[in-house]
């Protein structure tokens, strides 16, 4: 079967439900072992502190950031794999 821009999206969400949940895993056992909870890598804004553009009769706010630690990378990682077994 040909993958199409199907099966890129297909890969991108593989890719970030591995980031999330080995992210998600790393900040829970960071009291076990610090290493796991600090950030590699932190893209963006910092959390709190939004991009703004007013208008003065509208007003947009944008905001967000990438944070990375340990176990994130590695969700990254076995997402990938995730997909390509998959497929």
């Amino acid at each position: 079967m040909k993958k199409g821009r199907h099966g890129i999206g297909l890969a991108i969400i593989y890719i970030v439900i591995g980031g999330i949940v080995g992210s998600v895993l790393g900040h829970l056992l960071a009291p076990a072992w610090a290493p796991l909870g600090k950030s590699l890598l932190t893209v963006g804004a910092l959390p709190g502190t939004t991009w703004s553009i007013n208008l003065g009769v509208v007003g947009i706010q944008f905001g967000g950031w990438l944070e990375l630690n340990l176990l994130g990378v590695i969700g990254l990682i076995v997402g990938l794999f995730w997909y390509r077994r998959g497929a």
